[in-house]
């Protein structure tokens, strides 16, 4: 008599799957990185600014503006998912504090971009 053998085929299939969290760690490493980036690239400009004597001022305070953006954004999307399991108070002042954060971030590159 023949055996029988059950033989079955598995098939493996790859799934992506996007969370909150991982979301919140793209935004922050990607937010770093901008900002890191600008940072540098401002940090240059300034240097050659102030040694060749032209007026490039303006453009370090754009680099400057972009790179507090890029921060803002690396901090904005985690404090969130901090205070979001939270009470809606915190979520309020998450907000008002978010509001703050950019006023200052914008009003304090005013004066270089100007």
């Amino acid at each position: 008599m023949a055996k029988k053998t059950n033989q079955t085929k598995t098939t493996t299939t790859r799934r992506t799957v996007i969370t909150n969290g991982s979301i919140v760690r793209t935004c922050a490493f990607w937010g770093m990185a901008v900002a890191a980036v600008l940072y540098l690239v401002s940090g240059i400009i300034a240097l050659i600014d102030r040694f060749a004597g032209t007026s490039l001022s303006q453009i370090v305070g754009i680099f400057s503006l972009l790179g507090n953006i890029a921060i803002i954004v690396a901090i904005a999307f985690p404090a969130y998912s901090y205070v979001s399991g939270k009470s809606k108070n915190w979520r309020i002042i998450y907000w008002i504090l978010l509001a703050v954060f950019v006023l200052g971030v914008v009003f304090g590159a005013i004066p270089t971009i100007a």
